[in-house]
């Protein structure tokens, strides 16, 4: 039986050459492309944003709880790492800085 793998290039592709993807700057060492939403919830009487951003795990392989990215101006702490099912990419609980 053949693995099947996803080519996920095309989906972190920046948003300037026609993919989903923001660049932001990591702690770590250079850049990475995310798919950032800061999506607003209104849970029990209490609002507010939820920030998280999707990358390749390949990418933030070096990402810890307490580093940072930058997106757009605005530093964000990771807070939690949730790997995904398919192995291939990493959800960062974000929380702003």
């Amino acid at each position: 039986m053949v693995a099947f793998t996803e080519d996920l290039s095309v989906f972190f592709a920046l948003k300037a050459d026609g993919g989903l993807a923001d660049e932001a700057t990591a702690s770590w060492g250079g850049t990475v492309n995310v798919i950032f939403d800061n999506a607003y919830l209104a849970e029990l009487g209490v609002a507010g944003t939820n920030p998280v951003a999707l990358a390749k795990a390949s990418d933030v392989s070096a990402a810890r709880v307490g580093s940072t990215l930058t997106i757009a101006g605005t530093v964000y702490t990771i807070r939690n790492r949730e790997p995904q099912d398919d192995g291939s990419t990493v959800l960062l609980q974000l929380e702003a800085a």
